[in-house]
C-alpha cells in the first residue's frame, strides 16, 4: 500500500523519491448532510474513491492524508459543523502543495468533495502550479455529473446521489428513518437573510430519500472509472480534446 503517511522517511528516500511522480490529496469538509448522512461525508467520499485508486496503481500513484475541514459557513448553523475561512483554506493547501511537490510529485490531483471549498482551491492550485507541476482539481460529483446522472435521476447536497454513495460505503452510518426531500431551488447565486431557510431545508437540496446502496455502487464504479482516465491521461500527456 502507498500511503504517504505509512511509509518511513528511509523507505521514502529509497523507493519513491524518484520513482513516484504522481499523488492524491483528498479535501472535503466537517458540515451537516441532512438530518441523514454523517458530519464526515464529504470527507469519506473522497477518501474511499483515493482507497479504490491505490488498489489499481498502488506502483504509480500516493495517496496523502486528507484535508478534513473546508469553507462552509452555510451550513454552520446546522449542529456540528465546523466551518473555516476561505483564505486559510487557500493558504493551507498551497503551503501543502508545495511541501508535497519538494519529493518529486510532478502530477498533484486534489480530489474534492465538499462545493463550498472550490473557490478557494482554484486559487490555491495556481499557487501550487508554481512549483513546476501539473495541478488537476477534480470535484466529483460535478464534474462527472453527466454520468452520475445516468443513474440517479436528481443530484444534491445529502441528495440522491450523495446519499447513495455513503449507503454504498458506510451504512452503518445513515439514518435513512431520518432522510428528506428539499423542493426548492434557487434560480441565481443569491446569499442574504432567509435564503438559506429554503436553499438548505434540513441541510439538504434535492431529495435523499431515494438513494440506494445499488445506486451507490454504480456511481462509486463510474467515478472510479473517471479518475483512472484521468491518471492514464496525465500519465500518457493527452490532456486536450481537439477541436474540430
Amino acid at each position: 500500500m502507498m500511503y504517504w503517511d505509512q511509509i518511513t522517511t528511509k523507505n521514502f528516500l529509497e523507493h519513491i523519491v524518484g520513482h513516484y511522480d504522481t499523488a492524491i490529496l483528498p479535501l472535503g469538509s466537517v458540515e451537516a448532510h441532512g438530518q441523514h448522512c454523517p458530519l464526515g461525508t464529504d470527507n469519506i467520499a473522497p477518501w474511499h474513491f483515493a482507497q479504490q485508486l491505490e488498489k489499481t496503481y498502488s506502483e504509480r500513484l500516493l495517496i496523502l492524508p486528507p484535508v478534513p475541514y473546508g469553507y462552509t459557513p452555510d451550513l454552520s448553523v446546522w449542529t456540528g459543523t465546523i466551518s473555516v475561512s476561505a483564505s486559510a483554506l487557500q493558504a493551507y493547501v498551497a503551503e501543502v502543495g508545495r511541501g508535497i511537490c519538494q519529493w518529486g510529485i510532478k502530477n498533484l490531483i486534489l480530489l474534492n468533495g465538499h462545493g463550498g471549498n472550490i473557490a478557494a482551491l482554484q486559487l490555491a492550485i495556481d499557487q501550487i502550479a508554481q512549483e513546476n507541476v501539473r495541478v488537476v482539481l477534480v470535484n466529483w460529483w460535478l464534474d462527472f455529473s453527466q454520468q452520475i446522472r445516468t443513474i440517479a435521476e436528481g443530484q444534491g447536497h445529502a441528495g440522491e446521489d450523495e446519499t447513495s454513495v455513503m449507503l454504498a460505503i458506510a451504512p452503518g452510518l445513515v439514518h435513512m428513518e431520518d432522510a428528506s426531500f428539499n423542493p426548492f431551488r434557487l434560480r441565481y447565486r443569491v446569499k442574504g437573510a432567509g435564503v438559506g431557510d429554503q436553499a438548505l431545508r434540513h441541510a439538504t437540496t434535492g431529495d435523499g430519500r431515494v438513494g440506494t446502496k445499488d445506486k451507490g455502487e454504480k456511481i462509486i464504479a463510474i467515478v472510479v472509472q473517471e479518475l483512472s482516465h484521468l491518471l492514464e491521461r496525465l500519465w500518457n500527456d493527452d490532456l486536450f480534446d481537439r477541436v474540430q
